[in-house]
């Protein structure tokens, strides 16, 4: 087999010596009617997998889209279920200057926490006591 500049393939040496006395423009005509024959057609299998490629993949877009409804609707009964166990109360402390947010039991009244903790806000109303203290003796003293 030999191949010419134009990559073409010859089996017998005399086809090879006729392609080159051809004219180069005829001897491109002949490769590309050549490749154009075979890239013009496809193959029935390329065909099938590609219908099956389409399939696995809308049967994937599926399959995600149910667990996401799943998801959302679980995440739903989650929170219906939370609500029903437990409510916030929000308290403001003026003395500290904070809202203090406390989780509380629905069925007995029970406070679970508070954010902040009750020793955050003491600790705070402290501080703020002693301040307006210093305050008001840096007044008395001007």
């Amino acid at each position: 087999m030999i191949d010419n500049e134009n990559g073409m393939s010859v089996n017998d040496p005399s086809e090879f010596l006729q392609n080159q006395s051809q004219p180069a423009e005829q001897r491109q005509v002949v490769r590309t009617k050549t490749l154009g024959s075979v890239a013009d057609q496809p193959q029935k299998k390329d065909y099938r997998k590609i219908a099956e490629k389409i399939s696995r993949e809308q049967a994937r877009s599926q399959q995600n889209e149910q667990r996401a409804e799943r998801a959302d609707e679980i995440q739903g009964k989650i929170i219906d279920k939370a609500s029903e166990m437990r409510h916030l109360k929000y308290e403001v402390i003026d003395d500290a200057d904070i809202v203090q947010i406390s989780v509380v039991n629905s069925a007995d009244g029970t406070v679970v926490r508070k954010v902040p903790p009750d020793k955050i806000v003491n600790f705070v109303k402290e501080v703020r006591g002693k301040k307006s203290k210093e305050k008001r003796n840096f007044d008395i003293k001007a």
